[in-house]
């Protein structure tokens, strides 16, 4: 079985390419298109420069990578990339702490975890069976 491909565009000659971190982790990285310095309580959308084509049937999950919020307080705001999206993707980061965030340019800032994603069948109905739990 061949793996699953993901269409990648560079949108600018300086972006960084998605790529995964470690062979064996689960998440794709994505980098800071530009050097970026967030202030404490300041939130901003940080460009990756790369527009991505996720085939039919799956998503990308925008997450923090591992350590990035235990190490500095850097909240990143969880996003999708469905198979309809074809703009650039963008990670928007809050810095939570007390002191300035820096992130050079072609530094990874956040991770897409690729999953697959499947359309239910929904249907309308009286009851729904079963009692919610308290």
């Amino acid at each position: 079985m061949l793996p699953m491909e993901i269409l990648i565009k560079r949108l600018n000659d300086n972006a960084r390419l998605p790529a995964y971190g470690r062979e064996a982790g689960p998440g794709i990285d994505l980098y800071a298109l530009d050097d970026v310095t967030i202030e404490p309580g300041e939130r901003v959308l940080v460009q990756t420069g790369v527009a991505l084509a996720m085939p039919v049937g799956y998503i990308g999950l925008i997450w923090s990578q591992r350590g990035m919020t235990t190490q500095n307080a850097m909240k990143v705001t969880t996003d999708i990339v469905d198979s309809g999206y074809r703009e650039e993707v963008r990670v928007e980061l809050t810095n939570t702490g007390s002191e300035q965030i820096h992130f050079a340019a072609g530094e990874p800032i956040a991770q897409l975890l690729v999953q697959q994603a499947q359309h239910a069948h929904l249907i309308e109905a009286e009851d729904l069976g079963g009692d919610t739990e308290k």
